[in-house]
């Protein structure tokens, strides 16, 4: 027993460790939200001190520009039809990878995963100028979205074929016999027997059209459209005069961080079950 118990301090002593140092930046965020703008923007001390942090979230939430409520519709505006798209055909491509057998499946499935070496930023700009020529760079945010229609995350495709091809045959050869058709099994069956992963790529969608400022950064200019991401950057640009040389209130920044993490913290808390059954290859196996 006092060997085990050995064995499990040496264990839990460096994921301690470890957990403390992926701490320490929430740790620092939080207390400089507590931090007055001279101490913020001259002093990095490691406890605050000054307590401004009602003044902080005072100004922040009352500044002009800060419109929350709207950023963070615009943002599941977004965030609904990019993961709606992908869901659908990222799963159907991949259960016809998973289940369908065709004259080069495997070349056609590894020459997928090789555009995956391709750097995003790379077909940024040909993006960027199909959207400008054809006048729809600022219509209902297609830029941020459309391409999810189409299937083109290769990562997702992968992931979910990997769920698939753990589905017991004898249950979808019971259905075909059934006289189900091929969607209506994917749906009735597949689907049920697969939420873990699908949660996850909800979740993983989420936190990815939450935390992304380059695509907003580059199509958005209105600001009525503003998404979450730009909500940071309001503050990182307040007293920016045109030089390099500028003062950024990371007080306020700090206050806009924590406010947008609130609905990451909620979401990953309601599905964290989910979440972890999908890393630890939940699903059913034969």
């Amino acid at each position: 027993m006092r060997r085990k118990n050995q064995a499990r301090a040496w264990v839990y002593i460096p994921l301690t460790f470890f957990a403390i140092i992926a701490l320490m930046p929430l740790y620092y965020l939080i207390i400089t939200a507590f931090k007055d703008l001279q101490e913020a923007s001259t002093m990095a001390t490691m406890w605050p001190k000054s307590n401004a942090l009602i003044e902080n979230i005072r100004f922040v939430i009352t500044y002009p520009d800060y419109k929350v409520v709207r950023m963070f519709f615009n943002t599941m505006f977004i965030f609904v039809l990019k993961t709606l798209g992908t869901v659908l055909t990222c799963s159907l491509a991949a259960w016809g990878f998973a289940t369908f057998k065709f004259p080069g499946k495997n070349i056609i499935f590894f020459a997928l995963l090789t555009t995956m070496m391709i750097p995003g930023e790379l077909l940024g700009i040909p993006i960027y100028e199909f959207f400008i020529s054809t006048g729809l760079k600022e219509v209902a945010y297609l830029p941020l979205w459309i391409s999810a229609w189409f299937a083109t995350d290769v990562f997702m495709i992968f992931m979910f074929r990997q769920f698939f091809q753990g589905m017991p045959k004898p249950l979808i050869e019971a259905a075909r016999m059934d006289g189900y058709g091929e969607f209506r099994i994917f749906f009735k069956i597949v689907v049920p027997l697969n939420i873990p992963v699908f949660t996850t790529v909800i979740l993983l969608y989420f936190i990815g059209t939450y935390n992304d400022l380059y695509g907003p950064a580059l199509y958005i200019s209105q600001k009525q459209n503003w998404v979450m991401a730009n909500s940071i950057s309001i503050f990182e640009n307040l007293y920016k005069s045109g030089s390099s040389d500028y003062i950024v209130p990371w007080n306020y920044v700090s206050v806009a961080s924590l406010i947008a993490m609130v609905p990451v913290v909620f979401l990953f808390s309601f599905m964290q079950k989910r979440f972890m059954e999908s890393v630890a290859g939940g699903g059913i196996k034969q």
